[in-house]
């Protein structure tokens, strides 16, 4: 599996709690939020699951680790 780095560097995985900066225009989300990685992606994208159980592709250097 690929490393992948939030913006600030840090390392993401699979059990990472993640903000989700707001949208741009290409983003499906609606809103920032804070999310769970439930796969990280060899094109260089999170999915992440946010509290309604829907996903969203990301990509991982938008993305900041919290917790």
């Amino acid at each position: 599996m690929k490393k992948l780095f939030d913006k600030n560097g840090k390392e993401i995985k699979e059990t990472s709690r993640v903000q989700v900066p707001e949208p741009n225009d290409t983003d499906i989300h609606h809103h920032e939020f804070v999310g769970g990685v439930v796969d990280i992606l060899d094109n260089g994208n999170v999915v992440v699951e946010d509290s309604e159980s829907d996903f969203f592709e990301i990509e991982a250097e938008r993305l900041e680790v919290v917790g």
